[in-house]
């Protein structure tokens, strides 16, 4: 007699073979948590703001350049509130999501039917979980693809770089969309990342083993379980660990050096350098700063673009497509330098320069793309 629960079961299971499907499942709890972190980051910001500007004034009345280094638009109390509510939040949700999936079994599931599509860009399919991850922080991505083949570990590191939109620069960017009313550009601007990474890894896949990961098949799927408690608390607090030990450090190191230029005039005068190629983005020269502090850090999109009133951006940038050629450059033009030092000590300076240069070139030829077929089409 054949049971209909087992029978519905496997139609169930075998839906998750299907490449649509798998993406859906992979992406929509990654999706609803960036959604869910970023909603309570943003319902705490202004209480944890307001507590830390008593402080913020004391710092103020240190000497320089101590103020600039602990206060300041970059310093490291004037920027803990993102780290605290935008990064953590969403690491620890995207760390605990996927250790669910992966000792649940249906990451294999999943893998398995993203596989023969992923083939085609140099990935495997359970190379997307460590992308997905850098959607919280790409540190701990980076650090996960020593668990990739050695055949698509290279690829997946430089997808993580191009394509994983962490928390830094999902928050900012939706922050500048919102405040300039193109709240509607943040679904088109995820697409246009999406879109472009594809392209750029297809493009950048090395020919040396390109045939072999052509040729493989995904490993058989595992039987679905309910995972242990305890393991996903493990799993969830080694990831934490790691972000403390590995990236707080750095993290509280780039905004002891970004206070620094900004107190020495150095950012200024990056921004003026770049002002003149704004020119060839359709965009106009002061959003070159934008660019700059992007560079640095993923957050500085933000703090480049709104620390100005609402009307003078939204006279500087006319047109939604100046906007999203100018958020879409920032963000993407190069890994920030926590990754960057991260992608130096797990695969060598010579594949981060690489992969930077790559990255650069691409983003470029894009950003032109979007910034002057935009223009033409509105």
């Amino acid at each position: 007699m054949i049971d209909p629960f087992q029978t519905i079961k496997r139609r169930l299971i075998g839906l998750l073979h299907f490449p649509i499907v798998s993406f859906v499942v992979l992406f929509l709890p990654a999706s609803i948590a960036v959604v869910q972190a970023n909603a309570l980051a943003d319902f705490l910001y202004g209480s944890i703001q307001l507590f830390l500007s008593q402080f913020l004034v004391k710092i103020d009345t240190f000497p320089e350049p101590l103020s600039a280094v602990l206060g300041g638009s970059y310093g490291v109390i004037a920027m803990l509130p993102f780290l605290l509510l935008y990064a953590l939040p969403t690491i620890l949700i995207f760390t605990a999501l996927i250790a669910f999936y992966k000792h649940s079994g249906l990451i294999s599931h999943v893998s398995y039917g993203l596989h023969r599509f992923l083939k085609y860009f140099g990935l495997q399919g359970q190379d997307l979980v460590r992308v997905i991850m850098g959607y919280g922080c790409n540190v701990p991505a980076v650090i996960a693809t020593r668990s990739c083949s050695s055949q698509s570990r290279c690829s997946c590191v430089s997808a993580i770089g191009i394509a994983s939109i962490c928390s830094y620069q999902m928050s900012s960017s939706l922050a500048i969309f919102a405040a300039t009313g193109f709240t509607l550009l943040a679904p088109i601007y995820v697409a246009l990342v999406g879109i472009s990474s594809l392209i750029y890894l297809r493009l950048i896949r090395p020919k040396s083993y390109q045939l072999s990961i052509s040729k493989t098949e995904a490993p058989k799927p595992e039987l679905l379980k309910v995972p242990r408690l305890e393991t996903l608390i493990s799993e969830t607090s080694h990831t934490l660990k790691e972000f403390l030990l590995m990236a707080l450090p750095i993290f509280i190191a780039i905004c002891i050096i970004s206070g620094l230029l900004e107190y020495f005039g150095i950012l200024s005068v990056l921004s003026q350098l770049l002002s003149p190629l704004m020119t060839v983005f359709n965009l106009p020269p002061e959003a070159a700063l934008s660019i700059v502090l992007g560079s640095i850090r993923k957050d500085g999109i933000a703090v480049g673009l709104l620390d100005t009133d609402l009307n003078s951006l939204k006279i500087l940038l006319e047109t939604p497509v100046q906007l999203l050629t100018v958020v879409y450059l920032a963000g993407v033009l190069l890994p920030c330098i926590v990754t960057l030092l991260t992608v130096i000590k797990e695969m060598r300076l010579r594949f981060a320069l690489k992969m930077v240069t790559q990255q650069a070139c691409f983003v470029v030829v894009s950003s032109l793309v979007i910034a002057w077929a935009g223009a033409l089409i509105i």
